[in-house]
């Protein structure tokens, strides 16, 4: 079986990241391979290198005349000359354009995933959905959120179908953290994105704790996404307006997140809205317990009193009660306990599986090893 992961575009973020864990863990799979295309020249030359030589990366080269018409002809062609099976999609606003490459392949199964919640329902057109309805043998969810919002457009329940995201556990290092100091380091990792990630929502728990008495630092890490300018220093502006300057820190985008995951003592992620958080599920590989808002998705990953709280989204008070709630209690988190409960649900091995069987490509015939 061959697999074609396309994407528009290939910078960081969480929907990058999985489909590097992905296209890799798919390449340990006899009889299957597992390839990349990236459709625009937004892309990072670091990112790309993570890929697996196994894993070949087509980027489409573009053109002023009949920009998109040469899209679809490389495309076409890439399919056809390395006689690929499977197209599976991960940004649905350009399906009239599958729709002309699924007509020229017709033997090519789709598949699309919808990363996210409000994707299909709001950024999408009607036309887009109805597309993909009709080009796509199924169209995968990411969290049960996702799958009500799919179906919220009168996409019939056979046809979606919910897969977890999974990580590789390989690249994250469990911490017992013992004989912890203060001040207690609270982490985010997101893109920072206020409006749809919450940064300034912590900030405000923070100021709360910090009149508490609490000695809190609190760590940004992740950087403005593509378009969106001065919303770091707005948080910046915000912290200091409120007195907890000093006790914020916001390193941007940085390479080594692990890192900072090891020494921190809770992972906070109190986004607005949330496809699934992979993020949250990558700070458990590590042993933190998170606090979560309770929204569809999150609350499908921190769902167990062991791993973690859930707050009201959008409620800096009842965010700062949790954090208290876990800093006053945070012997009783055990960090063997929140990654091996981790471990067993969102595995990317554990994904792949689930892929190529609805894929078709039955596990025994490919797996390589255990």
């Amino acid at each position: 079986m061959k697999i074609l992961n396309v994407f528009y575009s290939f910078k960081q973020g969480g929907v990058e990241r999985l489909g590097i864990a992905i296209a890799n863990q798919l390449a340990n799979y006899r009889d299957v391979e597992s390839d990349v295309c990236i459709i625009s020249k937004e892309y990072s030359e670091e990112l790309l290198s993570e890929f697996l030589k196994t894993v070949k990366v087509f980027k489409l080269e573009s053109k002023r005349k009949l920009r998109k018409l040469q899209y679809v002809r490389q495309l076409i062609r890439i399919i056809k000359e390395n006689e690929i099976d499977v197209v599976h999609v991960h940004q649905g606003n350009l399906m009239p354009f599958f729709l002309l490459i699924k007509t020229a392949c017709p033997e090519v199964t789709f598949y699309f995933t919808v990363h996210d919640t409000y994707i299909f329902s709001s950024d999408l057109n009607e036309m887009d959905r109805k597309i993909a309805n009709l080009i796509c043998k199924r169209i995968i969810a990411i969290s049960d959120g996702v799958v009500k919002d799919i179906r919220s457009c009168g996409v019939k329940k056979e046809k979606v179908k919910r897969i977890y995201n999974g990580i590789n556990f390989d690249k994250f290092k469990m911490v017992e953290r013992k004989d912890r100091k203060e001040p207690f380091k609270i982490i985010n990792v997101a893109r920072f994105y206020p409006q749809k990630k919450g940064q300034d929502v912590l900030i405000k728990a923070t100021a709360i704790l910090k009149e508490r008495g609490y000695r809190i630092k609190t760590i940004f890490a992740g950087d403005e996404p593509q378009g969106v300018n001065g919303e770091m220093n707005r948080m910046k502006e915000l912290a200091k307006a409120i007195g907890v300057l000093d006790n914020v820190v916001f390193l941007g985008n940085i390479q080594d997140v692990n890192k900072e995951l090891e020494q921190a003592d809770i992972f906070c992620i109190p986004s607005n809205y949330e496809g699934f958080g992979i993020s949250a599920v990558e700070a458990m590989a590590t042993g933190l317990p998170c606090v979560a808002s309770n929204i569809a998705g999150l609350n499908e990953v921190v769902d167990d009193s062991r791993v973690g709280k859930l707050f009201e989204v959008g409620n800096e008070i009842d965010l700062a009660n949790k954090l208290e709630e876990v800093i006053t209690h945070i012997d009783q988190y055990n960090s063997s306990v929140i990654s091996s409960y981790a471990r067993k649900r969102f595995s990317i091995q554990n994904m792949c599986e689930i892929l190529l069987e609805v894929y078709g490509k039955r596990e025994n015939e490919t797996r390589t090893t255990d």
